[in-house]
């Protein structure tokens, strides 16, 4: 869509300068003067939505990136909290399912991942089961 709008500016402004340059009189000059200033316009709108879908790109790839990390540090506190004496496995993250949710228990809080592979923020496991039991109540 951005080339195609680079494209149609780059024929406005072509237009534009040659209405000016063959006019003669002051309704063409105007409607080449305005044809050239659309052609800015559509530029600095491809230039916007060329932005949005990089933002949006860098955007979903830092969500994809934070999951796998979550994941790693799940599975990496699940073995720790397993090959170390208590009161260290008691200092990491501890692992937990319920209904088919695995979560994630730290000193910040509850992670709860959903089915759809997204991740829910509680602030105790109370409420993250409360949760879990609001959302399988139908099931």
């Amino acid at each position: 869509m951005g080339v195609m709008l680079y494209i149609f500016a780059a024929l406005e402004f072509i237009g534009g300068v040659g209405v000016v340059a063959w006019s003669r009189g002051a309704i063409p000059e105007v409607l080449g003067t305005l044809l050239v200033g659309f052609s800015i316009i559509t530029v600095a709108l491809a230039r916007i939505l060329a932005e949005l879908a990089w933002s949006r790109n860098l955007l979903e790839r830092q969500v994809v990136w934070s999951r796998k990390l979550l994941e790693i540090q799940m599975a990496q506190s699940e073995t720790l909290f397993r090959e170390q004496d208590p009161q260290v496995g008691a200092q990491a993250d501890t692992p937990g399912t319920y209904r088919g949710y695995s979560y994630l228990v730290g000193e910040n809080g509850v992670v709860l991942k959903l089915r759809d592979g997204g991740l829910r923020h509680f602030s105790s496991e109370e409420e993250a089961i409360a949760y879990v039991d609001s959302i399988t109540r139908g099931a």
